[in-house]
């Protein structure tokens, strides 16, 4: 199945948007740095599979009037130096 452009845009949204959401965790925030606390450097891989599967046409799909906002979101939160020493602890690279 050939997946169109503006999907794998989508898919790359989603990926930032979890990105986004690890880095501004409370809990991860506090258990990488009880790990370091230890003495140890800490690094997390995650690898995430989407899978898309074309529905059926008698399926009703989600309005976009139901889905929240995620571009603007996403594009409007500006990473602070905290966020970035947060995101290397993982070896996240932003740049």
């Amino acid at each position: 199945m050939e997946i169109p452009e503006h999907l794998h845009e989508l898919v790359d949204q989603l990926g930032k948007a979890l990105v986004q959401a690890l880095a501004s965790d409370d809990i991860s925030r506090s258990l990488a740095k009880k790990i370091q606390n230890e003495g140890f450097e800490v690094a997390l891989m995650i690898e995430a599979t989407v899978a898309l599967h074309k529905r059926d046409e008698a399926e009703l799909p989600i309005p976009d009037s139901a889905l929240p906002p995620l571009e603007p979101e996403i594009t409007a939160v500006p990473w602070s130096d905290e966020d970035r020493a947060f995101l290397r602890t993982f070896k996240i690279s932003l740049d």
